[in-house]
């Protein structure tokens, strides 16, 4: 045993089985939705519109019966492109139980984007909302795998187009007797997501059956220690990981989902006030909109018992506000994880302000020297590196970044630095290429952006390393002000340097702008910002 052996953390076995005895994630899938019945599981917080998980069964399994005669089947790619809607799991269900593969895609995806995508995962048909279907009907014709194209909506663009309510047949009676085949549980790929596509354009991660089901084992077992009924919010954008997951859960596990299709200030509030929402999967610029926005104070929030915080790092000063804000609320679920790590692998519900907690059960976690990949002890930082049941199984078609990702023993490189303390908690520190080298120094733009975020009139932000000949990269900071506020160059500037040390100070400059690119899942879309770094201010 080498010396540092001790500092690889487990988080321990779950206490009921992982399959439930179901050999493959659709008939896992059939299983709770039969036990769950009649019950409303999913409402469209826009239209009211109330189905139940019988109604999601029935819809899943005649639209799998109408898939099998289409030649969807086992590896099938089938890609579903819309924001949140009943759809996207009736969909994705049908394909899971023929052993073929769903692939979740951005709606906003630029031309550029969604013909990588295509050309990198040759779906056989498609299934787009009609936003979506504006940027996919150019590119139709250059994606000679694709067979059927279905379009969530009522008004045909064109006849090559297959309206969603056609495929379904009148006769209902097969649905009773629908049995998914077995799948090896490990190997069987049953989900493709995009990664975030920060530093460049998106990859297609697999995870197997056996990933996801380990996903909805943990969070059954998670949900048990709070024992209220639960109306979870469903805004997180179901085509992310996080938000797939959410979905999954609610509906395996019996949790009924409100569903939004996008977030906007007087929809989101109104939504939870009057539906009751108990616990809300936020990204952390919501929560910095719950901590900061002067309309959050108009709205009954008392229903709220249980935030869920991931995607991006969140910061101490915003959560502490947030519960000062909303003192009904139990905790603030904060998680860490990725979609190559099918979701979280760390998650904190006490106080410990800053972490994301200890490792979740099936997860080991470990921390290494970047340079030399020596594993690290107690509050040394380096790069965090995940292994077990939740790993993905790699990307597709891109075995020179699974490699890269990957090690041969099996260890999940997360790209992410932190730290553990002697609590066993951890802490994500930023993102190794995002780091900003200045003077020898390594500068973590995530904690000059919780300091701007303390600033009242700041009301989001971003800071990014500027190149610079002497100093390699100078802290520059892109700052977006309150409504109605006003901060000069020289005060933000001012405002960081009496926080903290001179080699975290905004060398570089600050410059005032309407909003922050973002990722759907609130990632901070660093490169777009570098490359404003040399253009005229506008």
């Amino acid at each position: 045993m080498s010396v540092n052996e001790k500092y690889v953390f487990y988080g321990g076995e779950l206490e009921e089985p992982i399959e439930a005895g179901c050999r493959s994630l659709g008939e896992l899938i059939i299983k709770r939705l039969k036990e769950n019945g009649d019950d409303i599981a999913f409402i469209d917080g826009l239209t009211d519109e109330r189905f139940t998980y019988a109604d999601v069964l029935e819809r899943s399994v005649r639209l799998a019966n109408r898939f099998h005669r289409l030649g969807i089947k086992k590896d099938t790619v089938v890609a579903v492109m819309c924001e949140n809607r009943i759809e996207l799991p009736i969909v994705t269900f049908a394909v899971t139980y023929l052993r073929a593969i769903p692939i979740l895609l951005n709606p906003a995806y630029t031309a550029t984007e969604l013909a990588h995508v295509l050309k990198q995962t040759q779906p056989r048909a498609v299934f787009a909302s009609p936003l979506a279907m504006a940027t996919l009907q150019p590119l139709l014709k250059t994606v000679p795998s694709l067979k059927l194209t279905v379009l969530f909506g009522d008004k045909k663009p064109n006849a090559r187009v297959t309206l969603f309510r056609e495929l379904f047949d009148r006769n209902r009676a097969q649905f009773i007797t629908f049995t998914p085949q077995p799948v090896k549980l490990r190997e069987q790929v049953g989900l493709m997501v995009l990664s975030s596509g920060t530093t460049g354009l998106p990859k297609a991660v697999q995870l197997t059956h056996h990933n996801v089901m380990c996903v909805m084992a943990y969070m059954r077992e998670g949900a048990k220690m709070f024992p209220f009924e639960q109306v979870a919010l469903g805004l997180l954008p179901f085509f992310h990981v996080y938000g797939y997951m959410v979905v999954l859960h609610s509906l395996l596990n019996q949790r009924k989902l409100v569903s939004l299709p996008k977030f906007e200030p007087t929809l989101f509030l109104s939504t939870i006030q009057k539906y009751r929402v108990t616990v809300a999967s936020l990204a952390p610029p919501l929560l910095v909109f719950l901590a900061k926005h002067p309309l959050v104070d108009k709205y009954d929030l008392s229903s709220l018992v249980l935030l869920g915080c991931g995607a991006a790092p969140l910061s101490k000063e915003i959560e502490q506000a947030v519960l000062k804000r909303l003192p009904h609320l139990l905790t603030i679920l904060v998680g860490y994880g990725l979609s190559e790590s099918s979701l979280g692998v760390m998650t904190r519900s006490t106080d410990e302000h800053g972490s994301v907690g200890k490792v979740n059960k099936l997860s080991w976690v470990k921390v290494v020297d970047v340079k030399t990949g020596h594993t690290l002890g107690p509050n040394q930082v380096g790069e965090i590196c995940i292994k077990g049941p939740l790993v993905m199984k790699g990307y597709l078609n891109n075995e020179k970044e699974t490699r890269s990702m990957i090690d041969r023993d099996g260890w999940l490189h997360s790209g992410d630095t932190g730290y553990f303390d002697e609590n066993e908690n951890f802490y994500i520190v930023d993102r190794i290429k995002d780091l900003i080298k200045y003077k020898g120094f390594q500068v973590p733009p995530v904690e000059l952006e919780a300091v701007l975020l303390t600033n009242d009139k700041i009301r989001d932000c971003a800071v990014v390393g500027l190149a610079d000949a002497a100093a390699g990269q100078l802290p520059f900071a892109f700052v977006v002000l309150q409504p109605g506020a006003t901060l000069t160059e020289s005060e933000v500037q001012q405002y960081v340097a009496e926080r903290l040390s001179k080699q975290k100070h905004l060398h570089g400059g600050v410059r005032f702008v309407h909003e922050i690119p973002r990722t759907a899942s609130g990632k901070i879309l660093r490169r777009e910002l570098t490359a404003l770094l040399g253009k005229a201010k506008l």
